[in-house]
Formats: C-alpha cells, sequence, structure tokens
C-alpha cells in the first residue's frame, strides 16, 4: 500500500463520517472540529519543523532562552 493511498484513505473515511450524521447541525459541527484539529496540528508540524531546522543549522539560539514555569520563578 502507498503512502498517498494510505492518507487519502484515512480523508476518504473522514468525509464518509461526516456525511453520514443524521442532522445538518452535526455535519456542520464535525467539519468544523476536523478543520480546527487539522489546523492545530500542521501549526504543530510547522512549529516543530522550524525549531528543529534552526537547531540543526544553527539559526536558533537557546543560551537565553527560558520556558513554561521558569518563567515565573524570578531567575
Amino acid at each position: 500500500m502507498n503512502v498517498i493511498n494510505f492518507i487519502a484513505n484515512s480523508f476518504i473515511e473522514i468525509y464518509e463520517e461526516i456525511f453520514e450524521q443524521p442532522t445538518l447541525l452535526m455535519k456542520i459541527w464535525q467539519t468544523i472540529l476536523f478543520v480546527w484539529v487539522t489546523g492545530l496540528f500542521l501549526l504543530f508540524l510547522v512549529g516543530w519543523s522550524t525549531l528543529v531546522v534552526g537547531l540543526i543549522t544553527g539559526q536558533a539560539d537557546f543560551s537565553n532562552a527560558t520556558f513554561g514555569v521558569f518563567d515565573t520563578l524570578g531567575y
């Protein structure tokens, strides 16, 4: 099974599941939810890829970076 078939089959199944819903409201709700989750996943992929490429190429400098809870500790 090739990769394009694997990806296309998952989208076809989601499409069929959306349009099997009994009411228009459920179809709209499931479509909005699918688009939202897909958008969040794509944002994650772009951000993570940018971070990894920056680390590999040396463009990202973490010597002065703080993350999460460390920002609030006052250090």
